[in-house]
């Protein structure tokens, strides 16, 4: 009898959250909303009147229907983006900051709604979708700031020294902005709000498996401009598969300018179908995180976890090989062990989960083939790294630990993304170091060591974009250059690098002299 009152308390509770998702969700008699784009101040069907369902990992709910964007959607959106555009010119710095700080007045009210609702079409814990929707206005409030005091230059002539060299920051005019499914709302604030402070009208596309972040973001946009004299055009979101939407996007001759963040193949399909445009690139990561025998192996073993299993390991930047000294092996594995244990699998929606559903079936079974492999070539499994019973869907997946790890495993090879820990073992620096270039990626690393030779010394072997002493490799903030090496990306993201992502240059020679 305990037994079944236990069953049915938790199905009325499993219940309790569908209906709260729900809530979110729901618009007038119809439990699923329909969500349209916005092209040139309009909110629109596709003009092929096609939608697509958008389905919680979570739950394997349908929680919203998307319009199906086309190419002669995007076409229309660049064309509004170009017009605007030029309209832009006539807003000063401060009439911008005006507007995006009404934007801010309006998402804040929301934040916690949208949230939930992140979390319900991410699969993330409602924990870190809260921390991922409280940085929108961060971002937004960075962006106005680095344009304020966007840096220009005068440099005196040296062949000709009767000039002066005004070098100018302008805008690249039409900017294509693509983001990924793991972060679906704080992605869009972290580009979107520099490129137009910057000048530039924008055409996003958000990932198909989590476009309500997105289109969340533009919904304020949106409602700000109806009330303002800025063009509407200068945002246009459209959605949809991007081998067509996004494909469109980089190829248009009236587009400027691209920033991604995606996969490796997807990246080159950029760069392939965009050409000369200024392209701006974050791609993937197999990032290792090396344990130094002189580390704080209590605090690399907690930082491990936390960059393991963050975001269910669904991030670029994730710890996705574990180097560690042979000297402290042993110790350092069993703590790390004993630190997973401690993650809890479950409901998205309880404060209590550490890791929630995985975003699709596509991103599990990469992982799955990549622990399969690592087993069959020898590697130990010592927890986890299985599909979890008991859940709505079967996309949950245990947090594990993989040791004996060895670079002709894919575990090594290429990036797993998913809520593993693969140790591999390395006696010297020179060896560690050899193990973690052994790589076409270089996006992000950490190092743990309380020697300041070591920190220095890997540091600047290291092949990555990024290196961080004594975290997890998934470390991030705002303001910092967020740049990755070899496939790993092009060019650099937030901060002020964001503005120089989203400018050209101008130089403007003066004869001072002869001015007089």
């Amino acid at each position: 009898m305990i037994l079944l009152d236990k069953c049915l308390c938790d199905f009325s509770r499993k219940i309790d959250i569908l209906k709260n998702a729900y809530t979110v969700f729901a618009k007038g008699d119809n439990m699923v909303e329909k969500m349209k784009m916005y092209i040139d101040g309009e909110w629109v069907d596709s003009e092929s009147g096609e939608t697509f369902k958008n389905v919680s990992p979570a739950t394997g709910e349908v929680i919203a229907e998307i319009a199906k964007g086309t190419r002669k959607d995007v076409r229309k959106a660049v064309k509004a983006a170009k017009e605007a555009q030029k309209e832009l010119e006539k807003f000063t710095i401060h009439d911008m900051e005006d507007y995006w700080n009404k934007v801010i007045e309006i998402l804040e009210p929301k934040l916690e709604e949208y949230a939930e609702e992140l979390s319900m079409e991410n699969g993330k814990p409602i924990t870190e979708a809260k921390e991922e929707v409280f940085e929108v206005r961060d971002n937004i409030e960075l962006a106005m700031e680095d344009v304020k005091h966007m840096e220009n230059e005068v440099i005196d002539g040296y062949l000709q020294p009767d000039r002066k060299y005004m070098v100018q920051r302008v805008p690249l005019g039409v900017v294509g902005i693509i983001t990924p499914w793991n972060y679906p709302m704080v992605m869009p604030a972290e580009f979107i709000p520099h490129a137009i402070m910057c000048g530039n009208a924008v055409v996003y596309k958000p990932a198909s498996n989590t476009p309500l972040g997105g289109l969340r973001f533009v919904e304020a946009m949106a409602d700000v401009l109806k009330d303002s004299d800025l063009p509407s055009g200068m945002i246009n979101i459209v959605t949809g598969p991007g081998s067509e939407v996004g494909n469109e996007i980089a190829a248009n001759d009236m587009v400027d300018g691209i920033c991604l963040v995606g996969e490796v193949g997807t990246g080159k399909k950029i760069i392939e179908a965009g050409g000369l445009k200024k392209i701006t690139l974050e791609l993937g990561g197999n990032d290792p995180l090396i344990v130094m025998d002189d580390a704080d192996l209590e605090k690399a073993a907690e930082d491990t976890v936390q960059g393991c299993c963050g975001n269910a390991g669904q991030v670029c930047c994730a710890n996705e090989r574990i180097l560690v000294h042979e000297d402290v092996h042993d110790e350092f594995v069993e703590l790390v062990v004993e630190k997973t244990k401690d993650v809890k699998l479950g409901d998205p929606l309880e404060e209590d989960t550490g890791i929630g559903a995985m975003n699709n079936e596509d991103t599990l079974q990469k992982v799955e083939k990549h622990v399969e492999d690592a087993k069959k070539k020898g590697a130990d499994i010592l927890l986890g790294c299985k599909r979890a019973d008991g859940f709505p869907t079967d996309l949950y997946y245990e947090p594990g630990v993989i040791d004996n790890v060895t670079r002709d495993m894919l575990l090594h090879q290429e990036e797993t993304f998913g809520p593993v820990a693969p140790i591999m073992t390395f006696s010297s620096r020179e060896e560690a170091i050899e193990i973690a270039n052994d790589q076409d990626y270089g996006l992000s690393s950490a190092i743990h060591t309380t020697g300041l030779s070591n920190a220095i010394y890997l540091s600047d072997k290291l092949e990555a974009g990024n290196v961080i002493i004594n975290g997890p490799v998934l470390t991030w903030d705002i303001n910092h250059p967020w740049a990755g090496v070899k496939d790993s990306g092009i060019g650099a993201t937030g901060g002020k690098w964001s503005v120089r992502a989203f400018t050209d240059i101008k130089e403007i020679q003066i004869p001072w002299k002869d001015l007089d």
